[in-house]
């Protein structure tokens, strides 16, 4: 998978570039513009863990894709009003459309993004898009340990709305069915 090359290192330095980020999108440039104005990194090519959530003390010094932060960041400064330009709705969207973007609303820090009912079905319809390339990365992500792990056994956003939509905690906790993440949204009462 390709992911921007910005979101990949120390988790201090990804942050100070994530905060360029959001003031480039508050003056105007896209949101998946701004954030792959660097490039893109093969996740194939470059090792590292693909964090969900953190900062972590774990992962201390190591370079690694910090895949959640931008949304994180600017979840935070919208909380305090201080990126007040910048739409909720455009952001979300846009990051729907890519595989690194659905990955990143994935992270448990961004929940706020996938509370409002109305965003449930096209953010299910998205990861189910996407999974092939995102589950392909293999035991690489983690919620802030230094032992990665495959998607489906990292705790994300896609269980929080799964349960919120009557897939049972069973269901969630045992391995993925042989029909994958598709046998498990036939499950879902009313998304």
């Amino acid at each position: 998978m390709k992911i921007p090359s910005l979101l990949f290192g120390r988790f201090s330095s990804v942050r100070s570039r994530c905060r360029k980020v959001l003031r480039a999108v508050a003056a105007g440039a896209t949101w998946n513009d701004a954030i792959s104005v660097d490039g893109m990194a093969d996740t194939q090519l470059v090792p590292g863990l693909l964090v969900l959530h953190g900062p972590s003390p774990l992962l201390g010094g190591e370079p690694h894709y910090h895949c959640y932060l931008p949304w994180s960041l600017l979840g935070d400064e919208k909380l305090r009003s201080s990126l007040p330009a910048i739409s909720e709705d455009h952001v979300f969207d846009a990051s729907l459309e890519i595989d690194w973007g659905t990955l990143g609303l994935l992270g448990q820090r961004n929940v706020m993004w996938i509370v409002p009912p109305a965003r449930h079905r096209p953010f299910l319809e998205a990861v189910l898009r996407h999974w092939p390339t995102l589950y392909g990365e293999g035991v690489r992500y983690t919620a802030g340990s230094t032992a990665g792990q495959d998607l489906w056994s990292v705790h994300t956003n896609l269980k929080y709305v799964l349960a919120n939509h009557g897939v049972a905690l069973e269901t969630l906790s045992a391995p993925l069915p042989p029909g994958g993440l598709a046998e498990v949204l036939t499950l879902v009462s009313d998304a």
